[in-house]
């Protein structure tokens, strides 16, 4: 009986699930929306509670999708996002609704923590939204908290500890697997004792506890293999493995990465906030991302499309009214910036702004603008990555972004470079970890050679290109100026 390989993701909206054949066919699949909190500007969180919950859920709606099929499910790997800081007790059970990603609460740290620690820790996120500011802002914050804790998990370790009942994680999402991030905790005066030791990504954690094989009327025991951070399993699950291979992803967020040899200093991380986490065959992730994409489509569906926000088919009208205006957008420019600038200059307060409006402008317009903006916006990651001399070439497109047909026009026209999509992604991308830990097949170039298929090839445009150069460079200014105004305040109150 062959095995299936499973891949669980937790991502920032959703928790999903997939088991695959080994030639990369999808047999089952299953999701849960996951709730962020807002409680005040700047802070976004999530309840981990609700993450084990999602995870039995989406698990058992698995078992029920597969039917007889469930008995081939030998091992799951995991996947999810990060950074988070997630104080536990003894039995794993966490002391707060923990901050995620996107949260800014403790931006305004870095410097102070910088000076404090060094920055030779950077990595594990972009530095403003680190496990080690979070970590910075709890001490001074929350001590009551932390003075309670048996344990400090990221993401990736809590679920690992909730669903074996063992506290480890993995290189790509431990803060404190490597030497390199000891001087942030020694410090801080953390003993590093509170952290989940880190194993291999490939290495197998242990079992399902009993509650949550139960809970998701798993047939047998189900090992669980470590796996990888989501944008590492991403990565991996769109076929990249060797060295100066691009992704862009375009989810809730809008991420760039690329793969290079060596993990980059920290103190370029921390100027060009950039993350770099390790990765498959001896190779590390670097990029950066917008803190926009996805979320910004959702934002012009609850202002623009309000009549159609429930409906599937709003994606189509989307694609539809942007194809119905010209590049450009009528000279309307959108600026992404809803909950700040990302990569390469961050600001924690929202920049969002649509520019050039006139009375002929219509929805399309301001569709097409915002299509456009948030491509611009990864194109200063690109720019970023040529100034640093890091290759990205035969980039991969993922992301539910990458769906739509007229979005992936616009970014290959705007990057000036061929985009290929790969049929999934984070899911396939721990499943095929699976796979290898179980030894089905030889090496990762192995597993990725048989399961992953291209779904579609786009190429830029030339005349399209140079056109989208020249709105880039107004893009510019207008980023440099809004910058600007927003910085004034600040600058009145010193």
């Amino acid at each position: 009986m062959k095995s299936l390989v499973v891949g669980l993701d937790l991502g920032t909206t959703l928790c999903k699930v997939g088991a695959f054949e080994l030639d990369g066919t999808l047999v089952g699949s299953a999701q849960k929306a996951i709730t962020t909190y807002r409680p005040f500007s700047g802070w976004v969180e999530q309840d981990p509670l609700e993450w084990k919950q999602a995870i039995i859920e989406v698990l058992g709606r698995l078992v029920a999708d597969l039917g007889a099929k469930a008995d081939r499910v030998e091992a799951i790997g995991l996947s999810c996002h990060g950074p988070s800081l997630i104080p536990t007790d003894e039995y794993f059970r966490p002391l707060w609704r923990c901050p995620i990603w996107q949260d800014q609460r403790a931006s305004h740290l870095i410097d102070a923590l910088i000076q404090k620690t060094g920055s030779e820790w950077i990595g594990l996120g972009t530095p403003e939204s680190s496990f080690g500011v979070q970590l910075f802002w709890a001490i001074q914050n929350r001590p009551e908290i932390l003075e309670k804790a048996a344990h400090l998990f990221d993401a990736k370790g809590y679920l690992l500890a909730i669903l074996t009942g063992r506290a480890v994680d993995e290189p790509s999402s431990s803060p404190g697997g490597e030497g390199v991030n000891q001087s942030l905790f020694d410090a801080l005066g953390i003993d590093t004792r509170l952290l989940a030791k880190s194993v291999p990504s490939l290495s197998v954690v242990g079992e399902l506890t009993p509650e949550i094989r139960m809970g998701a009327n798993l047939p047998r025991p189900v090992k669980v293999i470590a796996g990888l951070n989501d944008g590492a399993a991403a990565t991996l699950g769109s076929g990249i493995v060797e060295l100066g291979q691009g992704i862009v992803s375009l989810s809730t967020n809008g991420v760039m990465r690329t793969t290079i040899p060596n993990h980059l200093p920290g103190k370029i991380l921390l100027d060009k906030s950039m993350f770099c986490y390790s990765y498959v065959n001896n190779m590390f992730v670097t990029g950066g991302m917008t803190r926009c994409g996805g979320d910004s489509v959702k934002w012009l569906i609850e202002i623009f499309y309000r009549e159609r926000q429930d409906e599937p088919s709003v994606f189509d009208r989307i694609a539809s009214e942007a194809s119905e205006s010209p590049i450009g957008a009528n000279g309307v420019r959108f600026m992404p910036y809803l909950v700040g600038m990302g990569t390469p200059h961050p600001t924690n307060i929202p920049q969002g702004a649509f520019l050039n409006l006139a009375r002929s402008n219509t929805r399309a317009d301001f569709t097409r603008a915002l299509l456009e903006g948030s491509a611009f916006a990864l194109k200063d990651i690109g720019e970023t990555f040529n100034d640093l001399g890091l290759a990205w070439e035969n980039l991969r497109f993922t992301g539910g972004g990458s769906k739509n047909p007229v979005w992936r026009q616009i970014v290959a026209d705007i990057l000036g470079k061929p985009l290929s999509g790969a049929r999934s992604d984070s899911v396939l991308g721990v499943a095929m970890m699976v796979a290898i830990s179980l030894d089905l097949f030889r090496n990762i170039k192995e597993a990725v050679k048989t399961m992953v298929s291209k779904t579609f090839y786009v190429e830029p445009v030339e005349g399209n290109k140079d056109l989208y150069e020249q709105i880039y460079q107004e893009f510019k200014r207008a980023k440099a100026i809004l910058r600007e105004i927003m910085d004034q305040p600040n600058k009145n109150k010193g």
